[in-house]
């Protein structure tokens, strides 16, 4: 490989990863990661000494290149080159005929409530290739936001944690100027009270909280809508000390009579709730809707065992249990995924919580997701 190709390779890893390569803690994860992702192993000492961090005359061998790029999405040493160099050569293509396209696979997308791994997927690698292209993210949030499978698969379902307080959470504007309802009122109002409360911005938080105090919420609203308003009044309520009981009681009764109207075993309400529940730090609660989301997941196809999206919130929830709360509701022993969840819109929320989680905050790659984010009520 080329030298100068070495820089563009360490590049997309982290990208892959989801966050800088600073030890060797991180090394022995994105050891992990790549065998999760592509069935290869990697020796540590290998990657340690491909980021720099150990000093070595040795260049990695072609089959370490190899499964490097794999991980990263590429075939080959030659796609990566194309992206490294391709952009200013006359066979490059056409950004318009890229954004275009982008948009056109959003607008036909049937609307469904159940989960849909296609869709996802679609989302995930959508967001990765426009981290890689910065120049498309204005015009493509703009456009897709006047599509209602844009509305509902890009803004509401797939919510970009990682850059919520960046252009995620500023596009929202474009989202909320087109669907123009109260139920889209609710949905930006309430995330970007996550936005804030995670951000440590009390007067955003106090706008955006009276913005969502005006509008009229009823329970005809999708799970995945109500729960995200039940979410952004237990952020504010723990901004001001009050208590949630009223707040958790309104989430009991929506929850009921959604569950009589509706046999969906898409548990977004559950998974928004426990959330919401933790980081607030109402552990007991948060056990209750944890077990509630699991007795309705799908069942588990063979092989795909470890795809428990509670897991990570399961694992906040044991390890404050095994620490400083006394008297938590027992959580039943599981095998945990302990790798951060992959998804480019949530690697470096989650990697932010499970250092959290493992008491590691004095860590400075710890310093460098929470600027990265944005989240400084995390640290």
């Amino acid at each position: 490989m080329k030298n100068d190709l070495l820089p563009a390779l360490r590049k997309e890893l982290e990208n892959s990863f989801g966050r800088r390569v600073l030890s060797s803690r991180d090394c022995l994860q994105m050891v992990d990661d790549i065998y999760q992702k592509t069935g290869y192993t990697i020796n540590t000492n290998t990657l340690r000494r491909f980021f720099g961090l150990v000093r070595t005359n040795y260049s990695a061998s072609p089959s370490t290149l190899s499964i490097l790029l794999k991980y990263c999405g590429f075939n080959s040493i030659d796609e990566l080159e194309n992206i490294s160099y391709g952009i200013n050569t006359e066979v490059a293509i056409n950004k318009e005929e890229v954004h275009h396209y982008l948009v056109a696979l959003f607008k036909n997308l049937v609307i469904e409530e159940e989960n849909n791994t296609m869709i996802e997927s679609l989302v995930q690698q959508t967001v990765v290739f426009l981290e890689r292209n910065p120049s498309l993210i204005d015009r493509f949030q703009r456009e897709i936001a006047n599509s209602p499978a844009g509305q509902y698969f890009y803004y509401e379902r797939s919510v970009n944690m990682d850059r919520l307080n960046n252009y995620y959470g500023n596009g929202l504007r474009f989202y909320l100027r087109a669907k123009n309802n109260n139920e889209a009122f609710v949905f930006s109002n309430s995330i970007q009270v996550l936005r804030y409360w995670l951000t440590n911005n009390s007067e955003l938080l106090e706008n955006a909280m009276a913005e969502l105090a005006a509008i009229s919420v009823n329970s005809s609203y999708p799970p995945h809508i109500y729960a995200r308003y039940i979410a952004a009044r237990l952020y504010y309520a723990h901004s001001k000390g009050d208590p949630i009981d009223k707040i958790i009681a309104e989430a009991a009764r929506y929850y009921g009579g959604f569950l009589s109207r509706n046999g969906s075993s898409n548990p977004d309400f559950e998974l928004i709730i426990a959330e919401a529940l933790i980081l607030t730090n109402h552990y007991p609660e948060a056990s209750d809707y944890i077990k509630k989301g699991k007795s309705r997941l799908a069942p588990v196809k063979r092989g795909h065992e470890n795809e428990n999206p509670f897991s990570p919130w399961e694992k906040m929830v044991n390890s404050k249990r095994n620490t400083t709360l006394k008297g938590i509701m027992p959580v039943p022993k599981t095998n945990l995924n302990t790798t951060t969840p992959s998804s480019p819109l949530t690697r470096r929320y989650f990697a932010i919580l499970s250092l959290l989680a493992a008491s590691k905050t004095k860590r400075t790659d710890f310093a460098e997701l929470i600027r990265e984010t944005g989240f400084y009520r995390l640290s």
